[in-house]
């Protein structure tokens, strides 16, 4: 990705909308070395109120996001909790990817 920050790459023309879908990661992103991420709590209950969806979801499987998110206190957070995918069926690809906004996890004021 030549050109884009380490934090973030922001698309400078989008081809369709950003969609008001945030999906979190727990590993390394919720929880940072065991610990609550206090400032991506903060920005999800803004992107929350600002109707966004947030959807938690692991490598490790949903019942192991659904521990996660029972363990952060902020369940109710979530719209859903799942595993990530296994398998995407898409006629593009992983040219998908081009559709959405990947974030750092230690971004205090991202613009969205």
């Amino acid at each position: 990705m030549s050109g884009c920050s380490t934090h973030r790459c922001k698309a400078t023309k989008r081809k369709y909308p950003l969609q008001k879908e945030i999906f979190v990661d727990v590993d390394g992103t919720l929880f940072i070395g065991g610990c609550l991420n206090i400032v991506l709590i903060n920005f999800l209950k803004s992107k929350k109120e600002e109707g966004f969806l947030l959807v938690l979801w692991s490598a490790r499987g949903r019942e192991y996001a659904e521990l996660a998110a029972e363990k952060s206190g902020y369940r109710y957070l979530f719209t859903d909790v799942i595993s990530k995918p296994g398998v995407i069926v898409d006629d593009v690809g992983w040219g998908w990817i081009n559709f959405t906004l990947v974030m750092s996890p230690f971004i205090e004021d991202p613009e969205l």
